[in-house]
C-alpha cells in the first residue's frame, strides 16, 4: 500500500493566488481582449463557442500554476519495502579441531579443507543466526566472537589454521572456550557444535568438566567425530618442498563424544567422508530450526518532479495551441 504525504503543506497557501487571478482575468483582463467567436453553421443556425481562445490559454496557465504549487508542497509517496530478516533467538558456537591430524587426506582435499567448505555453507544457510568460532589443537583460541556478520565469519573460516598453536587435541579446552563464548548470550537457544578427529591429549580442562559447565548454562552440545580410524595418510613436506606421506595411527574417542552430547541434550554424529560431513551439518540445521520475521521499512519517493513536468507540459501545450489552432486573427 502506498500513502501520500506533503512535506511542505504550507505551500498550499499559495493556492489563494488562483481565485484572485481568476477574478482579475474575468472582470478586467478578459474584457480587454478581442474575442474571436468560434462558430459552426448548420441548417442556418449559428451556435457560439462557450470558450474563446484566450479562455483556453488562461485555463492551461492556471492548471500549470496549480501543479507548480503542488510541487512546492513537496509531495512524496510512502511505501513499505522489505529490507531483511530479523535476527533469530539462537546462538551457535562452532568448536573446530584444527590439529595437525586434520590435514589427513581421507576427506578431500583434506579433513580441514573439507570442514571449511561444509561449515561455510552451514553458516551461509543460517544468515539470521549469531555464530561464534573457536579453534583448538594443543590449546584453544576464540577465532570469532558471536556475530551475525556472515561475511566476516566466512572470511575467518577461510583463514583457519593451526600455525601459531601447539599441536595436540585439547577437546576440554576447546569446549570450555566455546562455553565461555556463548554463556553470556541473551539468546533463548544456545548451541555448541564440537568437531574433532582424535582423542583428548592436551590441555588442563577435562572434557567432561567442560560439558558439565555447558549443561549448567543450558548449552546444548552436538559432537562430531570426523575421519577414518587406523592407518591414515598424513602429508609431510621436506626442506626442498617435496611432498610425501607418513601413515599414522588415527584414533577417535567416540564414547567421550557421545557422553558429552548425551549429558547436554545434543546428539553425536560420525563422518568418515566429505559427503557424510555435509549430511551431518544438514541434519543439525534441520534440528535447530529458526524462524526469522521479515522486516519492513518506510521508503519515501519524491513526486515533485512529476508535478513540475506536468506544469511545463501545460505551458508548452498552451504555446503550441497559441501558435496553431488558437492563433489570433487580426
Amino acid at each position: 500500500m502506498i500513502d501520500w504525504i506533503f512535506q511542505a503543506p504550507a505551500a498550499f497557501a499559495l493556492l489563494l493566488i488562483v481565485p484572485v487571478w481568476c477574478i482579475f482575468y474575468w472582470l478586467y483582463w478578459r474584457k480587454q481582449q478581442p474575442v474571436i467567436i468560434i462558430s459552426s453553421v448548420s441548417a442556418g443556425n449559428i451556435r457560439k463557442a462557450v470558450f474563446s481562445p484566450p479562455d483556453i490559454l488562461f485555463f492551461l496557465k492556471m492548471l500549470a500554476l496549480i501543479f507548480v504549487i503542488v510541487a512546492l508542497a513537496d509531495p512524496v509517496s510512502v511505501r513499505s519495502e522489505k529490507y531483511g530478516l530479523s535476527k533469530t533467538d539462537i546462538a551457535i558456537v562452532l568448536a573446530l579441531d584444527v590439529s595437525g591430524s586434520m590435514l589427513i587426506e581421507d576427506l578431500k582435499p583434506n579433513r580441514l579443507e573439507a570442514l571449511k567448505a561444509v561449515v561455510a555453507n552451514f553458516i551461509a544457510a543460517r544468515s539470521t543466526d549469531r555464530f561464534g568460532l573457536v579453534i583448538y589443537a594443543g590449546e584453544s583460541m576464540v577465532w570469532s566472537p558471536l556475530t551475525s556478520d556472515s561475511r566476516f565469519l566466512l572470511k575467518k573460516i577461510a583463514e583457519m589454521n593451526n600455525k601459531e598453536m601447539a599441536d595436540g587435541t585439547a577437546i576440554g579446552l576447546g569446549l570450555a572456550s566455546a562455553v565461555n563464548t556463548i554463556k553470556s548470550s541473551t539468546a533463548k537457544n544456545k548451541v555448541i557444535i564440537l568437531l574433532t578427529d582424535g582423542e583428548n591429549n592436551a590441555g588442563f580442562i577435562d572434557p567432561l568438566t567442560a560439558s558439565a559447565i555447558a549443561k549448567k548454562y543450558g548449552v546444548k552440545v552436538y559432537t562430531i567425530g570426523v575421519g577414518t580410524t587406523g592407518k591414515a595418510p598424513l602429508p609431510v613436506t621436506d626442506l626442498d618442498g617435496n611432498k610425501s606421506y607418513q601413515y599414522i595411527d588415527a584414533t577417535l574417542d567416540e564414547p567421550l563424544l557421545k557422553k558429552i552430547a548425551s549429558e547436554t541434550g545434543g546428539s553425536y554424529f560420525r563422518a568418515t567422508d566429505s559427503k557424510a560431513l555435509k549430511s551431518i551439518y544438514t541434519q543439525i540445521n534441520a534440528l535447530e530450526k529458526t524462524k526469522a520475521d521479515v522486516q519492513y521499512r518506510k521508503v519515501a519517493d519524491p513526486q515533485y518532479r512529476y508535478c513540475i513536468g506536468i506544469a511545463l507540459f501545460l505551458v508548452l501545450l498552451g504555446q503550441l495551441l497559441n501558435l496553431t489552432f488558437l492563433r489570433t486573427v487580426n
